[in-house]
């Protein structure tokens, strides 16, 4: 069995020759304004009491998201 610790050619460095990498910066993606306005208006719904505004607010959530669907992406 050959003594690796002795031999000059290995070095006990792992990382004595790797390059740093770059890390990429983070790109998020903006949400389109009707998910925005749905967000809203879902939070809104969580508040409401009467069920005439709730159902109120469930319809605009709907058309705003019908909107988003027919622009496309």
């Amino acid at each position: 069995m050959e003594n690796f610790i002795s031999t000059p050619e290995i070095s006990g460095d792992l990382f004595e020759k790797l390059p740093l990498r770059q890390r990429a910066p983070v790109v998020r993606a903006v949400p389109p304004p009707e998910l925005i306005t749905a967000r809203v208006l879902c939070r809104q719904l969580r508040r409401k009491v009467a069920p005439r505004d709730k159902q109120r607010i469930a319809h605009l959530i709907c058309l705003n998201l019908l909107s988003m669907l027919r622009r496309g992406s």
